[in-house]
């Protein structure tokens, strides 16, 4: 495994370090070309943010490159950063244009929107706080051990395994793209190869429960596997979804409703009880078996059916 040292040096002192050696860096075969995670706005996004700044992708962009995803029209990128992320925003609306907002969750998070043509971009930034480190009087090792720790700690509070995964941003850029470690701490690399959405911890779905939702909207997404042991958690546990805002309950139906597979996907929410939790009117549906002449199949899936001729009828109506 490399040292913590070489590692580091990587961050901290990236354009001193010659490219024949940033090519050498590996840690236990999680390894990758950096050139996969590229964008060419990032090199713009580099130029403008504070050189004190350490910088990682994280999230879908990372999990997305990583099984060669299609781009849609509608391109999300997560950025980790150690300064002010709200001063990220604003650098980059000067060279981008677009609006930018800034909200807080159990951290500070901005965010950019911007369009290129009929393809919309969003970039968030989401805040690292290192200060307290860097203000030790300790060598220059101990805080890099330190700021791993931090990092890691940053990743293993997300949702899912597969979107817990980051890397070092200097060495995606165009110029500078060589071999880039990726930073797993729950190993999501492997449930990626695997094709299972797993959560980090249930502690983590339970402090946000909407995560419940996501995880089949990701799954759909993907054509991922939901992990069995999240299934059977989720069984005993679905009420906990009752303690999330509205608002995001909808956003992540909504985001269901948008994608392919939709009708699947409800269906297997509606065979969980999970849908029935926030859709209470789902169960008299589920429970009128016979409509006599009138349809040819049980109200479910009647309704099922109809989420699908939609689909269809909007992927045609599109190609147009």
């Amino acid at each position: 495994m490399i040292g913590i040292e070489r590692l580091l040096e990587m961050i901290f002192n990236r354009e001193n370090t010659p490219k024949e050696e940033r090519d050498e860096f590996n840690i236990e075969g999680k390894f990758i070309h950096g050139l996969i995670f590229y964008n060419s706005y990032f090199d713009i996004v580099a130029k403008v943010l504070p050189k004190e700044s350490i910088v990682f992708l994280v999230g879908g962009w990372v999990r997305d490159r990583l099984i060669n995803r299609a781009l849609g029209k509608k391109i999300d990128v997560d950025f980790i950063i150690t300064t002010d992320p709200f001063d990220a925003v604003k650098r980059i609306q000067k060279e981008l244009g677009g609006h930018i907002f800034q909200f807080e969750k159990d951290k500070k998070v901005a965010s950019i929107i911007f369009n290129e043509k009929d393809t919309v971009y969003r970039f968030d930034f989401s805040h690292l706080d290192i200060s307290d480190i860097m203000s030790q009087n300790i060598d220059l090792n101990e805080k890099e051990k330190k700021i791993i720790d931090r990092i890691n700690q940053d990743l293993l509070s997300r949702d899912f395994t597969i979107n817990a995964i980051a890397v070092n941003f200097d060495d995606v850029l165009g110029i500078g793209a060589s071999q880039t470690v990726l930073f797993d701490p729950a190993n999501g690399f492997e449930d990626i190869q695997e094709g299972i959405v797993r959560p980090i911890s249930f502690q983590n779905i339970e402090a946000d429960p909407v995560r419940i939702l996501r995880g089949y909207r990701i799954a759909q997404e993907l054509d991922f596997k939901i992990d069995k042991n999240f299934e059977k958690w989720i069984s005993k546990n679905k009420e906990l979804i009752k303690n999330s805002p509205k608002e995001r309950i909808r956003d992540e139906l909504l985001k269901i409703f948008d994608k392919e597979g939709s009708s699947k996907t409800l269906e297997i929410l509606i065979k969980k009880k999970l849908l029935q939790v926030v859709v209470p009117e789902i169960k008299e549906i589920v429970e009128i078996k016979k409509q006599e002449n009138y349809h040819q199949y049980p109200l479910l899936k009647h309704s099922l059916k109809t989420v699908d001729y939609m689909e269809e009828f909007l992927k045609k109506k599109t190609s147009f």
